[in-house]
């Protein structure tokens, strides 16, 4: 069965490139920018500022510091990283200029920029930056529209209408779940600042509550399983309901609904430092601004606890646990998934200890497709394989990103919280079908010593395979530092004098590096501590330790 979905998976890849290289000739044509032209509009509208997209806005020293001392030449740069050079491109950094020293050089930059790239642009015109810069070039009205030139603002007004007609014909193309969010968000901006353009914010919320019930399941979660997107769908509704405020139109009730089920499995999932964790393809994001802005605003979400949204929490005064106990995503919703079953994160007193290794799918298609594999969490691996098999044919991962062949199932939830500890037990299938093996992991946090102890069971069927071996891997945080002592014990310890001890009283620690691919733009050197051993019984327990350092 899976030969033959790898199979149909191709073909339909095969299918969407042709169709991507007629669509790049149809873009590239001369008719296809005069269709782009549009009317006029007779009066823009405030209907977002600066202050709503606070967490959007990119600081980037490099970006700023090139549009700071290049200005008009900002555009010839060409030896910017990818990814910055698309920032630089969607004009994140425009809302970072001071609005009363630094107006006229973003008037100029994007000025020059139209001059420039004022018709489609295959590297430039891509959905999702045209989007962002919608977002942004609306959102700066002080800098761009505000006692502006009225050539310059009809100028930026004209394209504006442009690229919203490249994005609105073309909105289909735009991938399921947050992509399709944020891109329907900055038509219903659109329409809401643009007098004879109000038909986008109609189209806009007719599609969005279309596009939501397909990526929300029924415990308000988004089924990528990603604590990122969840973060970012949050995002975008709270932003909608604001211009739509902003522009005195109601709120569509189903918004209200979304954001409501949405923001209890985000206050679930918040570390206390307002960091999420590292689960399904997630990027470290912090949210402790859009926490505040909720809470400023009125926004107010159940408390849930112990297994919710399928990850488990532990929680004791100062220390925070999170498990992942999800099935993996459906094929439509798997694109940046990971392998991480049972893997978990721990942070003491706002800092974070144990951690997963991150995503690299803004790093490049090597890194996304390591970062993905269960040996990049902190959890367990046998003979170094990962829970799930991945697509690993670069055509079909272009279009669907990590695609399963095999899925892990979880077959066992089981929580207790009583005075003396909190203990969770979950079990997952992921290397039955390969080694007959099942995998379940009990985690106990003893309240008053401060103390974890983990128990990783490994039960075989039998034992006919004499080569097997496993591996625990517990990834350390890079700004930890991490220490072995004369006991073979290993003390983790932070800057702040935060402190854990990690132990096993039945096989020898070690520490081996690795790469920290948490941060969206950058990698970074870090640490993991191994556990690793032979199969030699039907059922092998693996049980480690962590201490509070005193």
């Amino acid at each position: 069965m899976s030969n033959l979905n790898t199979f149909n998976l191709y073909l339909l890849s095969l299918k969407k490139s042709f169709q991507d290289g007629l669509r790049e000739k149809k873009f590239k044509s001369s008719n296809y920018n005069v269709s782009l032209g549009g009317i006029q509009p007779h009066r823009i509208y405030e209907s977002s500022n600066i202050f709503l997209i606070q967490d959007l806005i990119n600081h980037d020293p490099i970006i700023l510091n090139s549009v700071r001392k290049f200005t008009t030449n900002v555009w010839k740069i060409t030896n910017l990283e990818k990814d910055k050079t698309k920032k630089l491109h969607n004009f994140c950094w425009l809302p970072a200029l001071n609005i009363k020293t630094e107006k006229e050089l973003g008037c100029l930059i994007i000025d020059q920029w139209i001059n420039n790239f004022s018709n489609y642009n295959e590297k430039y015109w891509t959905l999702d930056v045209v989007t962002m810069r919608l977002i942004y070039w609306i959102s700066s009205y002080e800098i761009i529209f505000k006692n502006s030139d009225l050539i310059f603002r009809s100028k930026v007004i004209n394209n504006i209408v442009k690229q919203t007609k490249h994005l609105f014909k073309n909105i289909s193309l735009v991938s399921s779940g947050v992509n399709k969010i944020k891109s329907l968000a900055a038509l219903i901006l659109v329409g809401n600042s643009f007098e004879q353009y109000e038909e986008y914010t109609q189209f806009g919320l007719k599609n969005l509550e279309d596009e939501l019930g397909n990526f929300v399941n029924k415990d308000g979660f988004v089924k990528s399983k990603n604590p990122e997107d969840l973060f970012w769908t949050l995002y975008f509704l709270v932003l909608i309901k604001e211009w739509l405020i902003l522009s005195r139109k109601q709120t569509p009730a189903f918004i209200n609904i979304y954001i409501n089920s949405l923001g209890i499995c985000f206050k679930f999932l918040r570390f206390s430092n307002g960091d999420l964790p590292l689960f399904n393809g997630a990027n470290h994001i912090n949210t402790e601004k859009f926490y505040e802005f909720l809470e400023s605003r009125g926004y107010e979400f159940e408390n849930m606890e112990n297994i919710f949204c399928g990850y488990a929490k532990i929680k004791s005064k100062k220390i925070e646990l999170f498990i992942d106990a999800n099935n993996p995503s459906s094929m439509l919703h798997s694109r940046n998934y990971q392998a991480g079953p049972l893997s978990f994160e721990l942070t003491s007193g706002g800092i974070k200890f144990i951690c997963n290794s991150g995503s690299g799918k803004n790093l490049g298609e090597e890194l996304s497709y390591l970062s993905s594999s269960t040996a990049a969490h902190s959890t367990v691996t046998i003979n170094d394989t990962s829970s799930c098999i991945f697509q690993k044919n670069a055509l079909i991962r272009k279009y669907f990103g990590n695609s399963l062949i095999e899925k892990h199932n979880i077959f066992k939830q089981e929580f207790k919280n009583d005075k003396e500890f909190i203990q969770c037990v979950v079990g997952h299938d992921g290397y039955e079908k390969r080694f007959k093996i099942l995998h379940e992991r009990q985690i106990t946090l003893f309240k008053l010593k401060n103390h974890i102890e983990g128990i990783d069971s490994l039960k075989c069927k039998n034992l006919e395979n004499k080569n097997l071996t496993f591996s625990v891997r517990f990834h350390i945080h890079p700004d930890i530092r991490i220490t072995k002592t004369m006991g073979n014990d290993i003390l983790l310890s932070s800057s702040g004098g935060e402190g854990w001890i990690f132990r096993s009283p039945q096989i020898p620690t070690k520490i081996e590096k690795n790469l920290y691919l948490g941060n969206s733009d950058n990698i970074k050197e870090s640490s993991f501590i191994l556990l690793e051993g032979n199969i030699e019984n039907e059922n092998t327990n693996i049980i480690w330790h962590l201490e509070k350092a005193k």
